[in-house]
């Protein structure tokens, strides 16, 4: 699905990618008066992808795409006096676009959620000298089994089960578990991360 609106006589295209509505990066690029290769080169993998858009002949090309992070996140490095204002116009047209595809609420607050677990993930794989699937595993499963125990479930509940305040409550968890699966390598600890965090959570 694609919409295209006009801030200030820019044309900015948004494509619905990954449950998510991404702009095109040379049209936010055009807009804030930035280069795109330089845009592409300071923003993260994680913030930027590739999806085919159509051109303003309506042919379907492959274009680098940029999520709701990066677009704010490029909005800092512009010296337009008309940032701030581009700034409030994008987030009020991502929230009428959501609101119009019933993308809203608890939804929203699921990808910001995802956004950090990713940002997680990625602070682990830099920090461990050897990570491997099973590091990234391990960190998420103690996360929800901590956020299991504190709502006295009987048993570990998937993180696609969890409501609003389970959710909350996993965020530092994660983050906790994170930080001392790191501090354990780099010190060389004989600690159990899963039962400090698990009696964190109670």
């Amino acid at each position: 699905m694609e919409k295209v609106e006009n801030w200030n006589g820019y044309s900015i295209r948004f494509v619905e990618h990954k449950g998510e509505w991404w702009a095109v990066l040379a049209d936010i690029a055009g807009a804030l008066g930035l280069k795109t290769k330089y845009i592409k080169e300071r923003l993260g993998d994680e913030v930027v992808s590739t999806d085919h858009v159509a051109d303003v002949l309506g042919r379907a090309q492959e274009m680098l795409i940029v999520n709701e992070f990066g677009i704010y996140d490029t909005i800092f490095s512009s010296r337009k006096p008309e940032a701030k204002a581009f700034k409030l116009w994008v987030f009020e047209t991502i929230r009428q676009l959501r609101q119009a595809t019933g993308l809203e609420g608890f939804e929203v607050f699921r990808m910001l959620d995802k956004e950090h677990q990713k940002q997680a993930m990625v602070r682990l794989s830099e920090g461990l000298e050897q990570v491997s699937s099973k590091d990234l595993i391990k960190a998420n499963t103690i996360a929800n089994k901590a956020v299991s125990n504190k709502y006295g479930l009987p048993k570990m509940v998937s993180k696609s089960q969890m409501t609003e305040p389970m959710l909350k409550d996993r965020e530092p968890l994660l983050e906790n578990t994170v930080e001392l699966m790191l501090v354990k390598e780099k010190y060389g600890l004989n600690i159990s991360v899963s039962d400090i965090i698990y009696s964190k959570a109670n």
